[in-house]
């Protein structure tokens, strides 16, 4: 894993660009998504790692994590990982999840 890289730096698809002040408990559920991603990513794909102490992820909650991917044609599609490294397409399905859990409440 490379870390505190600049955007204009890349890395092959195998590997994310993360943050220097990762927490522990980021970094481990790095190591579950590893262990549970099979299918490589487009040639010229950059992916950022974010979590909780990242401007605009505030709302995570400890060992969540937010993935920027950034494809050749600069569009940028945004995944998340609960700590087990399970993929969420979407902040309504991770909001979603947390209320199945019984970890927040959401009024309809």
């Amino acid at each position: 894993m490379e870390r505190g890289q600049s955007s204009n730096q890349r890395n092959n698809n195998n590997e994310f660009i993360l943050p220097d002040n990762f927490s522990e408990l980021s970094l481990k559920t790095i190591e579950n998504i590893q262990t549970r991603c099979r299918k490589g990513l487009e040639p010229g794909t950059v992916r950022y790692m974010r979590d909780n102490r990242c401007p605009g992820y505030g709302w995570l909650l400890p060992g969540w994590l937010a993935e920027e991917r950034v494809v050749a044609s600069g569009r940028v599609y945004k995944h998340y990982y609960d700590p087990s490294g399970r993929l969420y397409r979407t902040q309504f399905e991770v909001l979603y999840a947390w209320e199945k859990a019984g970890l927040i409440l959401l009024d309809s």
